[in-house]
């Protein structure tokens, strides 16, 4: 790692200097960037701040990089390589080519694949790779028809971390683009203020034209100063055009702990306001949403027969996962080692990722050899649902807590029962409800039970607890 940032000056229009990177150079060095990014960051976008980190170069020199339009040298482009492991071939770089004036755009999404974005309305530049897709064939067909058949207004695609939410919303976007006059994705872990993202939205629904500020030009060029008025003014974009408009990775606008599941960071408060008016007001357009969680204005304005719809993603069916596997490499087991892996991890792709590796690696891809060591938690799994819990209040991994003492699936009443000392019937059906949204608790019938997975890292979390505690007495017996 690079204890000083470099920096790279920026370039006058009249002396292309430096080199860019090529295609080929660019989807090398973006393919293993998200590689990294599903297995070192749950399947989360890098925000710039972590870029800068790992490579050692500041935002604006990683803008000019992924932007390919403005020349740096090739030491630079040596760094961002060398981060993700790889090397820099003479085919992966070119002098910049010369380009149109298109004005002063200064957000990283204008950088990035221009050329296709500006000539067809569609701006994908952040979206991720999703050349390998699994199953997931109900739900494309249905989400599909509320798109271009029932023209819904705003859809959320929710679900525990790692389920593939992001990879469906690409494969959908893929499949009906083509009914829309725009098209443009943003990943809410990298864009900034909403303020910011509205008018990098309002710009590229524009034709791409900046828009301007000062009040002496026509209105038709004016980007309002406020959230609320860019709001209006993306409303009015949403009537006049048929937009599909993708937000990826909503939970990072959204808080956790003790507050309530679906609020939003401090900051963040007036996404609400823009997904209220988009499901509210009448437009031709669609917001998708990828989350975690819903945010709370989607819990008031969806219903099965509204302009507002919720799809929560599970894991992967069983055939589903098996080629999941079997195209990632060779393995083999019993039916009944496939069936026991596979519902101990619920499915879950990112989670199936890790033990795949983990199997290959240290038991030659043998499913009943790592199984028969009975070690569900590890590693990346173990830091992945530490994730999970760090947003839950402590009323809800109480509940957690119990649910896995019980050790099988129990009623409400038979709940209040465990935990009538501790809390009062009210907590405990709002624990509920926020642990079922997120994934963590689920509702067959009238009963409430855990995946098993989490039974396990539960388990092992009290286990970790308790042995804690022995160890503090110990020491506290021994020096009294």
């Amino acid at each position: 790692m690079h204890t000083q940032k470099l920096s790279i000056n920026s370039q006058k229009q009249k002396r292309k200097r430096g080199v860019t990177l090529t295609s080929q150079g660019f989807n090398k060095l973006q393919n293993a960037k998200s590689e990294a990014e599903s297995d070192e960051n749950f399947d989360k976008r890098f925000t710039l701040e972590a870029l800068s980190d790992r490579t050692g170069l500041d935002p604006d020199t990683l803008m000019k990089v992924f932007g390919c339009k403005v020349g740096v040298d090739k030491r630079t482009l040596n760094y961002c390589f060398q981060a993700f492991n790889l090397k820099l071939e003479p085919r992966d770089y070119q002098l910049p080519q010369p380009e149109e004036n298109t004005g002063d755009r200064s957000s990283i999404s204008s950088l990035s694949k221009m050329e296709n974005t500006i000539a067809n309305g569609i701006d994908l530049s952040e979206v991720p790779d999703v050349a390998v897709f699994y199953g997931r064939t109900v739900e494309l067909t249905r989400i599909k028809n509320w798109i271009a058949g029932d023209r819904c207004r705003l859809i959320t695609l929710s679900g525990m971390g790692g389920t593939g939410k992001t990879s469906l919303a690409a494969k959908l976007v893929e499949q009906v683009q083509d009914n829309f006059d725009r098209v443009i994705w943003r990943s809410l872990h990298i864009t900034g203020q909403l303020k910011d993202l509205l008018a990098e939205i309002i710009q590229f629904l524009s034709n791409i034209q900046p828009l301007e500020t000062p009040v002496d030009r026509d209105s038709r060029d004016i980007l309002p100063e406020t959230v609320e008025g860019r709001i209006l003014l993306l409303m009015n974009y949403l009537r006049k055009f048929r937009c599909l408009l993708i937000l990826d990775g909503a939970e990072a606008i959204l808080q956790g702990g003790d507050r309530g599941i679906g609020l939003y960071r401090e900051g963040c408060e007036g996404y609400g306001q823009l997904f209220r008016q988009i499901g509210e007001l009448p437009h031709q357009s669609c917001l998708l949403l990828t989350s975690r969680e819903k945010p709370k204005e989607i819990r008031w304005l969806e219903g099965e027969t509204l302009p507002v719809r919720s799809w929560h993603l599970k894991g992967l069916q069983l055939a589903e996962a098996q080629e999941f596997f079997r195209v990632q490499d060779n393995f083999w087991g019993t039916p009944t080692d496939w069936k026991q892996l596979i519902e101990t991890y619920g499915g879950n792709p990112f989670v199936l990722k890790t033990v795949a590796r983990t199997i290959k690696k240290l038991f030659d891809g043998s499913i009943g050899d790592f199984l028969k060591h009975n070690i569900a938690i590890f590693g990346d799994i173990r830091n992945f649902l530490d994730e999970h819990f760090s947003r839950l209040s402590e009323v809800e991994q109480d509940v957690i807590n119990w649910l896995a003492i019980y050790g099988e699936a129990a009623s409400f009443s038979e709940l209040r029962d465990l935990v009538f000392a501790r809390m009062p019937a009210q907590q405990l059906l709002e624990a509920l409800e926020s642990l079922e949204e997120r994934s963590l608790v689920e509702k067959k019938a009238a009963v409430f039970a855990l995946q098993p997975l989490v039974i396990e890292y539960v388990t092992h979390r009290l286990i970790e607890e308790e042995a804690e505690v022995d160890a503090t007495d110990e020491l506290l017996f021994q020096v009294a």
